[in-house]
């Protein structure tokens, strides 16, 4: 038997079916309702109380609600946990309507839709992507609707969903939607889960394909758009999911861009992460990376701006040396550089203030914010007047006063107005005459009534005449009978009394119209006043919006500029020989780290004549590791335009960095340490070029010795013969410095170590030559271990040692009786004997392999 709800129920359950994937905020007077389902959800995950409301019938449904001016709060818990909310409005007043509000949903928020300020992060965007997969290639688009940032690229190949992923990781996105089903859809999945746990994923139902792929035209210019019908198809799934999502004007998406990652030096997600440039390793936040090392900025923009140009470094060897000559300008003008910082710190948001005038979410204080920047702006550009810099004269150029709109905003709004811009208060007096004459009648009320009552008393004679107030009749005029031969013609009697007459006039009818309106007309025409100043603001948004790109721009130098100053950084030089040269080079993160000693610097060269391949050897914790990713994070550095820790420099660009460094095992996919390892060195055995920089640390130890130092083995001759690119390369195996006895460009350094008797210091110089100790147990001795521990490991190493140089003897012995006597084994078997490796192997493989020949021997002639 079906229920019937009351009106109201049943028009929520048939809004709420439009919109079975949302969290339904249904407008209740000054409360946000919840019902059925939603309601259990929304009170478990919010924390609040659960009640019920009566549903018709003698029947109670779930109900939990919040208040309307805390629905923010309220939203970033739902948002932060992944879900979607429809905010559904009362479109009608409740107080002239009789029956049932009619209501609509006005937008959808989603994790890749806010716009509320508290929802945001100040420096990261907040990306939406939509992904499409078509005749194996796969196009991505993204937007963040709070800057109006939008950009697209398409993959292809074999290997088009590790571009993917790696985009993915770059982007950090919010919310990722799905426009069509995808080929490799669990491993994608298996990505975000493990490296970008707090996406949203969502699957998008396409309408017609054909107008779907027309809507990108209403947005962007022809010389913008996509000429492929992937990518074309991707943008239009974009705009129309934040059509049917935002459900407002979307004109602030004006720029369409595309990610070609022939313009940047590319990093992969491994790359990304191990190197700590914009999220640390522990917990993905801010702390110990290379971002907050050099974050300086002083504004939200530029903040995102230097996490943009951190994670997509140039290649063009032009646009790096621009941006040098622009930070070295900063560096040796300090007055400027620190002016500019102070101005900046007066610098809002504006970036996003204009999306939320755009989409019309924005009150009187997000103008006044505005205004406050604009203020600024002439200040900040006139701080660059005398520079003599093309990117700066550039930048200067494009940077507008926009002195109109700030003039406007000042003359029409309040210095502090109130959060609601429903409620009044926020017009400034002057700007509008009939509102200042209304808030005149509202505040002087009492003063106007005096005065009218003293005036009419003058008029008439009579003294006893008074002005009263009461909710039936509303304002009159009150004359006792006494007088009533003395009262004026123009008077209208109202009322009789038993020793008096009440009157009005028809200025005392006029002022009482305008009393009992006043408050309501005052909210009224403010919010008019309000959204003819927004809606002004609006038509200058794409102009306004190039002057806060130009800002951040000017942010991001002046930080870089302030970061060589308080770092000592030098400008490296970008050459094109092919060569990264590194005097005295230091890591920007770990000497920032260091508090009780001096972090020690290394020279680097690397090239494609004599050192294009570096082996490098030494014991655990004397800095491998850190000395590789230095080089890395140092080339980097250079090609998004800093300056960096050296004494001198001199690099190339690179087309991509790789790094497979450390160990981590991959629970999300049942991934050992050691498989992906040997994922990461696939990738880049696949993707590396000549032009590329490979680290790779400890490569093969997560398998046994005689397998791992195979594969180590080969791997670096796979790079030194196929692919020729700059590669350092740092191994426990000693027994791998022999390559560079086979090529002459691959050369061996080891980390430098003092002994003093059983004590040994790590130097962290890196050296030239090869290392013959690991002094793996003097770490352990480091770590802790407990003393008898270390003894007995001692003396096992003295045993091993003694057993290794007898089995080498044994080795060399059986070597020399095959190559003297090679009939006594048969040629194959002694052939077998003869490429005997002791180094690669341990004793006991080594004289396994050995007893096990000798067997054969002894099988094939029949000797004993």
């Amino acid at each position: 038997m079906s229920v019937s709800y009351t009106p109201m129920l049943e028009q929520y359950r048939e809004i709420k079916a439009k919109h079975p994937e949302e969290i339904l905020f249904f407008r209740l007077g000054d409360f946000y309702e919840m019902f059925f389902s939603d309601a259990e959800l929304a009170s478990r995950e919010l924390e609040i109380t659960l009640t019920s409301r009566e549903g018709g019938q003698n029947t109670r449904v779930p109900m939990c609600g919040i208040p309307y001016h805390a629905a923010d709060t309220y939203i970033a818990k739902l948002i932060g946990k992944g879900y979607k909310i429809a905010i559904c409005e009362q479109m009608e007043d409740p107080k002239q309507v009789k029956g049932l509000v009619r209501r609509e949903v006005i937008k959808i928020i989603t994790p890749g839709t806010v716009l509320s300020e508290s929802l945001l992060p100040d420096q990261n965007n907040n990306f939406l992507v939509v992904v499409w997969e078509e005749n194996e290639e796969i196009s991505l688009a993204a937007a963040d609707i709070s800057t109006g940032e939008c950009l697209w690229t398409v993959f292809s190949g074999l290997y088009r969903l590790n571009g993917l992923c790696d985009q993915l990781f770059r982007l950090m996105p919010a919310e990722l939607v799905l426009a069509s089903k995808l080929e490799n859809i669990t491993e994608l999945e298996a990505f975000i889960e493990n490296r970008i746990s707090r996406c949203t994923v969502t699957t998008l139902n396409v309408p017609e394909v054909d107008s779907i792929k027309a809507l990108p035209q209403q947005f962007f210019s022809p010389a913008e758009l996509p000429q492929t019908d992937g990518a074309c198809m991707v943008v239009g799934c974009l705009l129309h999911y934040l059509q049917q999502t935002v459900k407002n004007d979307l004109s602030h998406i004006n720029c369409l861009v595309k990610y070609n990652a022939a313009e940047h030096l590319v990093l992969d997600a491994a790359t990304l992460r191990n190197l700590e440039i914009t999220r640390n390793m522990r917990d993905g936040s801010k702390k110990d990376t290379l971002f907050s090392v050099l974050d300086f900025t002083q504004t939200a923009m530029g903040g995102r701006l230097l996490k943009k140009w951190l994670e997509y470094p140039l290649l063009k060897t032009d646009e790096i040396t621009a941006r040098q000559n622009a930070v070295g300008i900063f560096l040796e003008l300090p007055v400027v550089r620190q002016n500019i910082h102070r101005l900046l710190t007066g610098i809002y948001d504006f970036e996003r203030i204009l999306t939320r005038i755009e989409v019309g979410t924005a009150n009187a204080r997000d103008l006044v914010a505005l205004k406050t920047s604009l203020d600024i702006v002439p200040e900040i550009k006139g701080c660059l007047q005398d520079i003599r810099d093309p990117l700066l004269a550039h930048l200067r150029g494009q940077i507008q006063s926009h002195t109109d709109a700030a003039e406007l905003i000042a003359s029409a709004i309040v210095d502090t107005p109130p959060f609601s811009v429903r409620e009044g208060g926020m017009i400034r007096e002057g700007y509008h005459a009939e509102l200042d004459e209304l808030r005149f009648i509202s505040r002087d009320s009492k003063k106007w009534i005096q005065e009218l009552e003293t005036q009419e008393r003058e008029k008439t004679g009579i003294k006893s005449l008074k002005v009263g107030y009461n909710k039936v009749f509303g304002y009159y005029l009150e004359v006792t009978h006494t007088h009533a031969a003395s009262v004026p013609a123009q008077y209208i009697r109202k009322q009789t009394l038993a020793n008096a007459e009440r009157y009005i006039t028809p200025e005392l009818k006029e002022f009482e119209t305008k009393i009992l309106g006043a408050q309501e007309k005052i909210v009224s025409i403010e919010y008019h006043l309000f959204s003819e100043v927004r809606d002004y603001i609006k038509e200058k948004i794409k102009e306004i919006q190039q002057t806060a790109r130009q800002i951040a721009q000017v942010d991001v130098l002046t930080a870089l500029g302030e970061a060589a100053a308080r770092y000592n950084y030098i400008r490296p030089a970008i050459n094109t020989r092919n060569e990264i040269i590194l005097k005295d080079g230091r890591h920007p993160v770990v000497e920032r780290l260091l508090v009780r000693e001096m972090f020690v610097p290394n020279d680097t060269v690397l090239n494609h004549t004599d050192s294009e391949v570096m082996v490098i050897t030494g014991p655990n914790m004397a800095g491998k590791s850190t000395y590789m990713r230095q080089v890395a994070v140092l080339v980097l550095l250079a090609q998004i335009g800093s300056f960096i820790p050296a004494r001198e420099a001199s690099i190339c660009p690179v087309d991509r960095i790789f790094t497979r460094v450390g160990a981590s095992d991959d629970l999300a996919t049942g991934q050992s340490t050691f498989m992906v390892e040997m994922n990461e060195v696939a990738q880049i055995l696949k993707h590396a070029t000549q032009k590329s920089l490979i680290i790779l640390d400890e490569i093969g130890r997560g398998t046994s010795t005689f397998d791992g130092m195979s594969i180590a083995k080969a791997v670096i001759e796979h790079i030194k013969k196929k692919i020729k690119a700059k590669t350092l390369f740092a191994t426990h195996y000693h027994e791998l410095t022999d390559l560079a006895e086979w090529n002459d460009s691959i050369k061996n350094y080891s980390v430098a170590v003092k002994e003093r008797g059983k004590e040994v210091v790590f130097l962290r110089r890196i050296v030239p030559g090869g290392a013959d100790k690991s002094y793996g147990i003097h770490v352990a001795q480091l770590a802790g271990l407990p003393k008898a521990t270390i003894e007995r490991a001692q003396e096992i190493l003295i045993e091993l040692e003694q057993q290794h140089v007898c089995v080498q003897e044994r080795v060399a012995q059986e070597q020399t009786a095959a190559a003297n006597q090679p009939t006594l084994f048969g040629s194959a078997l002694a052939d077998d004997i003869l490429s005997l490796d002791i180094m690669t192997m341990t004793p006991l493989e080594a004289l396994n392999v050995l007893y096990k020949l000798q067997n054969q021997a002894r099988q094939e002639t029949g000797k004993l």
